[in-house]
């Protein structure tokens, strides 16, 4: 049986097509015989943006989307890399954990 891990990204809506997009031309996002699949939860970001030495930085927001999609173990680091490379930020936030995902028996079987 493979191993899937959640991969969880946040990144500003304006940018959520291409960053998704790129993520799934790795492999990432299929289930079962389902391709493309996650899910988005629209948010408001905050983030305080340092100012000159001895200030107090400046609070922003803005409106951000993140996206949640379960990705193969042998698809992960592409899918990461690929989050990594098309994200507008100098550092995106994401993360990844395992999961146990029950397929029909058929469905999900390694390659010998």
């Amino acid at each position: 049986m493979k191993q899937y891990y959640r991969l969880e990204f946040y990144v500003p809506a304006s940018q959520a097509s291409l960053v998704k997009n790129a993520v799934f031309e790795t492999g990432a996002g299929r289930l079962s015989h389902y391709d493309h699949c996650s899910w988005e939860t629209a948010g408001k970001a905050q983030m305080m943006i340092p100012g000159a030495p001895g200030q107090l930085g400046s609070l922003r927001t803005s409106e951000e989307i993140k996206v949640e999609m379960i990705v193969a173990e042998d698809c992960l680091e592409d899918a990461v890399n690929a989050v990594i490379a098309r994200h507008p930020s100098e550092q995106p936030v994401l993360c990844y954990y395992p999961v146990g995902i029950a397929f029909p028996p058929d469905d999900d079987n390694e390659e010998e």
